[in-house]
């Protein structure tokens, strides 16, 4: 299912990586016919994705990107 409001992706994409860490997986495409950005997050019980084609959320992806990460690596999350 496609969330279609970036804050509600990004805390069930947080919220699915913090409930099963090591089934987790984070995905993310670019369809560049039609430049769109397309986000996948999945423990192979719930299955979110974003889709975009806005340049602004860019930035967006970035900061859950580093978050991501930084939870991964067991790092507190400064962003």
């Amino acid at each position: 299912m496609y969330i279609t409001n970036w804050d509600d992706f990004q805390k069930a994409a947080e919220d699915i990586y913090a409930s099963s860490p090591d089934t987790t997986r984070y995905v993310h495409t670019f369809h560049g016919a039609a430049g769109e950005l397309v986000l996948k997050v999945t423990n192979d019980q719930t299955v979110v994705k974003y889709k975009t084609n806005q340049a602004t959320d860019l930035k967006k992806f970035i900061k859950l990107n580093l978050s991501l990460m930084e939870q991964m690596q067991n790092k507190p999350v400064n962003v």
